[in-house]
């Protein structure tokens, strides 16, 4: 790599933060009841194939960007700056979201339950509300993953002397090797055996799953490790297309596994759970070699949109079930196919994700706050050329001085 902003891993930590709107737009139809909001009457279980799919690699994938990302800050700046810096990334967007986001999504819900039970839904949420119940429902929601990120920083802090051995000899090799998603799937299976059905389990609550925590540190620890390794990245762009449609062959057998699990809740089969276990191993390796290799041939460069792109994809992952509900709520009455309303979910969200970030968050103090600092409306500038940006003028100027001494 020879950017220092390593725009390949900045894009596809943001794509994966973009899927969410994918995955979320999708669970309002899914067979699978609790894991959304409210529940359309459409369901079917390509909502299923495909929640499952992307909930197998999409936040593993983002939990080995946060480890790159976290190393490369820490050697910049030191451990505490690094600390203190994603603390206030992370954390002070989770509690504002807290407040702001989550009671609008749970009045969506509950408003949500009783349209389908009673003449006079706002009557009732009304008085849900002022029931004092509100307190008792509170969760993280989908900001989830920013309190587990944070608990995996906590866990990482103590660690770190053996995260920076990281560096050459067995992780390189592993990293490097063409089977290294083969090995990284073999320390991921044991995590994955103290989950409720051998998926990467969601916490509900505010106080850590440290099983949870502990096959996200998987992660995080293989993305510090690639920083630690950084001369070696350009190895891994062979991977691509290759271990994505393997991964995807894996869906199927992954999903009847899990369905022989559902219908028998309360009992455990270990068949079916063990082999959930290991195909969801399988595949979450399998999907961030491919991935890595695939963003690293194709988004290397720097470029205006994907800059902007990555730049809002925090925004609109924390914005998103706001924009989703507002048009599945209506839309539980239209009587069309469940993935006609997945699409038009989306076709609505994104468009109003895009333009209340670029009005009310990009060049304003929530923009500060996401990204660092404010920015100007639109898409960035072009990236200067490598050699007209200053650093590399004066290097240059030094090489014509050394040989004009000479």
């Amino acid at each position: 790599m020879t950017t220092e902003r390593y725009h390949a891993f900045d894009s596809l930590r943001g794509a994966m933060m973009l899927l969410g709107v994918v995955l979320h737009s999708a669970t309002m139809y899914s067979t699978i009841d609790g894991i959304w909001w409210m529940k359309d009457p459409e369901t079917g279980r390509w909502a299923d194939t495909l929640i499952l799919f992307i909930h197998a690699f999409r936040l593993p994938v983002f939990f080995v960007m946060a480890g790159f990302f976290a190393c490369l800050l820490k050697e910049k700046r030191g451990w505490q700056a690094m600390l203190e810096n994603r603390f206030a990334r992370l954390g002070a967007p989770f509690l504002i979201a807290l407040v702001t986001i989550f009671p609008v999504l749970r009045v969506f819900n509950v408003y949500a339950h009783y349209a389908q039970r009673g003449p006079e839904p706002w009557a009732a949420t009304w008085a849900w509300l002022m029931s004092g119940r509100f307190g008792e429902t509170m969760e993280p929601g989908h900001m989830w993953f920013l309190e587990t990120l944070l608990w995996t920083l906590l866990v990482a802090l103590p660690l770190m002397g053996w995260l920076d051995r990281l560096r050459g000899g067995w992780f390189r090799r592993v990293m490097t090797a063409w089977w290294g998603w083969a090995a990284m799937a073999l320390v991921t299976f044991p995590t994955l055996l103290i989950t409720e059905v051998g998926l990467l389990d969601t916490p509900k609550g505010f106080s850590p799953n440290w099983h949870v925590v502990a096959a996200y540190l998987v992660f995080f620890a293989f993305g510090w490790g690639l920083y630690r390794n950084r001369e070696a990245l350009p190895v891994l762009r062979r991977g691509g297309w290759p271990e994505i449609l393997v991964a995807v062959a894996l869906v199927a057998p992954t999903l009847l596994a899990i369905i022989a699990q559902l219908e028998q809740r309360g009992t455990r089969l270990w068949g079916p759970y063990v082999a959930t276990a290991a195909l969801t191993a399988f595949t979450v390796w399998l999907m961030i070699y491919g991935l890595m290799g695939l963003f690293l041939r194709k988004y290397s460069e720097a470029s205006p949109l994907s800059r902007y792109l990555s730049d809002s994809a925090y925004w609109v992952y924390l914005m998103h079930p706001v924009a989703l509900v507002m048009i599945q709520l209506p839309m539980t009455a239209l009587p069309v196919n469940g993935g006609v309303k997945f699409v038009l979910g989306i076709a609505f969200a994104v468009p109003v994700l895009y333009w209340t970030y670029d009005r009310w968050a990009r060049p304003t103090w929530v923009g500060a706050l996401l990204n660092g600092r404010r920015m100007a409306r639109g898409l960035p500038r072009a990236a200067a050329h490598p050699d007209s940006d200053g650093e590399s003028a004066q290097r240059a100027v030094a090489r014509l001085l050394a040989v004009r001494d000479a």
